[in-house]
């Protein structure tokens, strides 16, 4: 007899902010719904060259990331956002910062410095 089971699981979704060097970064879950409203900001952003991303910083805050647990990962910081797929990179401008600042809205209490959150968020 044949059992019921779920062919697509919901995926992970996480994020954190690039901060350490030699320690590790602080990580959280997203909910499907922040995940789901983070996907649709991405969508209003406009498209720029893959090859216009600058290079971030060594050492202090480089950006943030969110990843979908499916292979997708969007990293922001400095004005930009980039979606990486499969060996596929796509760049959109985020000049207001929306994108980076919801991503560490989303962080729990605690998980980030306080600096961090004043200076970015």
């Amino acid at each position: 007899m044949a059992t019921s089971r779920s062919i697509d699981p919901a995926p992970v979704w996480r994020a954190g902010a690039q901060l350490f060097s030699g320690r590790p970064d602080p990580e959280w879950s997203l909910t499907p719904v922040r995940a789901r409203a983070l996907v649709a900001a991405w969508d209003t952003l406009h498209a720029i060259p893959s090859d216009a991303v600058p290079v971030a910083p060594v050492l202090g805050y480089r950006g943030c990331r969110m990843s979908d647990g499916a292979g997708r990962t969007w990293r922001a910081g400095q004005g930009l956002v980039l979606l990486q797929h499969e060996g596929v990179s796509s760049a959109r401008a985020d000049p207001d910062r929306r994108f980076e600042r919801a991503i560490l809205a989303s962080a729990p209490p605690g998980v980030l410095p306080a600096d961090l959150r004043r200076g970015i968020i």
